[in-house]
Parts: structure tokens; sequence; C-alpha cells
């Protein structure tokens, strides 16, 4: 696949990621949001979970709230260091478009500066709200067509934002919330991130250089996904699965690695 190649391209020079203090803060953050009652029952995946570094903070934080976390990535080079930075996390090798996992079945969804990069970022969307429980979250981060860096690039250069991968899409604050609630999310609150400068708090809102959106399943996406509920089982690669293959035709024709190929 194209984009697996051109992404384990850029993960072996470099693995993509933010700061440790974005991960750590938005740990809190999610396991905040994880209902009381499901304390200790809790399950959380990460779609793009790149190195891992979102699952590690997350299990440093939330050992008494999360039964398990999981994570997913179409980079193999990525999941190599998700598995060093996170050996406690499910990890499988896949597309955020098709995933792997029962419906209703995570409190917590999180899709972390990835899904602007997807082929179809309307099926990934609707994913997200597939896999994500009734009462769960699942939380999105996404780039600003109008950041106001962009702005001064557009000015000086004539060229628009480019993040420099090999699918790159942009917007604004209210398009992408339109584009997730056209696909069975319900956005409950969207926060503008800066990167943590704090003199970006004297511009508007809108001018942030991404957004954080939380949202829950639509009323009634659950059911119009019956019919596609995947209904997998076991193929999720688990660093506590030791024995027995893996299934030999994974769905959608994904291929889940094994540990032992995941040092």
């Amino acid at each position: 696949m194209q984009v697996r190649v051109a992404y384990n391209a850029k993960h072996t020079a470099s693995i993509l990621r933010d700061s440790d203090r974005f991960y750590s803060s938005m740990a809190e953050k999610i396991l905040a949001r994880v209902r009381k009652e499901r304390h200790g029952q809790a399950q959380l995946l990460d779609v793009g979970c790149g190195g891992g570094y979102l699952l590690r903070e997350v299990v440093r934080h939330g050992s008494s709230v999360l039964k398990a976390t999981h994570g997913l990535e179409i980079s193999d080079m990525a999941l190599r260091e998700a598995r060093r930075q996170s050996p406690q996390s499910r990890l499988v090798l896949g597309q955020g478009e098709r995933l792997p996992y029962p419906q209703g079945h995570f409190d917590a969804v999180v899709c972390l500066g990835n899904l602007e990069h997807f082929m179809d970022p309307a099926a990934g969307a609707r994913e997200l709200a597939r896999v994500c429980r009734r009462d769960g979250v699942a939380w999105i981060l996404l780039p600003n067509s109008y950041y106001s860096g962009s702005l001064w690039r557009v000015i000086l250069t004539g060229y628009g934002p480019n993040h420099h991968q090999v699918i790159d899409r942009f917007a604004t604050i209210n398009e992408w919330r339109d584009l997730l609630e056209a696909n069975q999310l319900c956005v409950d609150s969207i926060e503008p991130y800066n990167r943590f400068k704090w003199w970006k708090r004297l511009l508007p809102r809108n001018l942030a250089y991404h957004f954080l959106y939380s949202a829950s399943p639509s009323i009634g996406s659950h059911q119009e996904n019956c019919a596609l509920d995947l209904k997998v089982q076991g193929v999720q690669v688990d660093s506590t699965i030791q024995s027995g293959p893996l299934p030999a035709d994974p769905p959608y024709g994904l291929h889940c690695l094994p540990p032992s190929d995941i040092p």
C-alpha cells in the first residue's frame, strides 16, 4: 500500500509525534470523561496510535480506570515503537476506515491528528462512531486551514498550509464539525489547541492551530451500523497472546503483526 510505504519512510526517519506534555494532558482529559460506573472495565482505542505515546500516558494515568488499551496504526515501523512505549497495549496494523472491532466496544475512541490523512475521512468518522459506546466519548484532533501562521504563509508565499504528509487536508472549525456530524458523530465540545504557546490565546479561537473535538455517537447511529458490525474475535495483537496462530485471513485484508514481529 502506497500510504503505508510513505508513512514507514517518515517514521523510519523520525517517529511523527507531539510533545510529552500534550499526551499527558490528553490522557488526563480522556480519563476524566470515563463514566465512574465503568472504572475498572473501560476500554480505550487510539486510532492512528503512531509510536504509542498517548497509550503510554493513559496506561500510566489510568491503571484504575482502564481494563485495556488498544492501538491501530497503518505503519508497522510506528507500531514497533508503540510496542516499546506501551507493551501492555493490544496493537493492530490496519486502516482507520475499516476498524476490526465490534460495534460499541470502547468507552474512549481517540484519533489525534490522523483523520485528515485518511483516504476517506467520512468513512473514518463513521467507524469512530461505530466502535464507540453510546455513553462513550470520541476525541478527534484536526488541523485548521485558517491557522494564524497559515495566513502569514499565504501572504508571503501564496501557498496554504502544508504538513508535508502523503495526504493532507485542512478545514475551518465549523467545516470539520459539519463533517463529523454528517457522519454519525454528535460534537459535544470544541477546544482550540495551540501547542501551549501562551501568546496564541490573544488571537481569536477560530485561528487556532488545531481543534480538539469531543463527540458521541449520534442517536440511531448504532442501529444504522448493525449490518456493518464486524464481530471480529481474536485479531488484536496482544502481548499476552503467546500461543496459537492469528487468523489466516484477517478481515478486510488487514495484516496483523504477531507479537514476535514487534520488538
